[in-house]
């Protein structure tokens, strides 16, 4: 089975909606709701960590099409 890259603005769409959760957990724990502060905290860390994720996927695909 072929594996196929994702397109490199999916992940800035990804990254820039981590650093909003990021944005939305500081104001949660600014205004005493920690519960929702820490929903937020980790929205960011599953959509950074999907970012990082991708990223490094699509480099192993680089890499194994160059050996070909």
């Amino acid at each position: 089975m072929k594996k196929v890259k994702t397109h490199p603005f999916i992940f800035l769409g990804l990254f820039f909606s981590s650093i909003s959760m990021l944005m939305y957990a500081y104001k949660n724990y600014a205004n005493q709701e920690t519960g929702y502060g820490i929903l937020f905290t980790l929205l960011f860390i599953l959509l950074f960590g999907l970012v990082v994720q991708g990223i490094m996927r699509n480099r192993k695909i680089n890499e194994k099409k160059r050996t070909e």
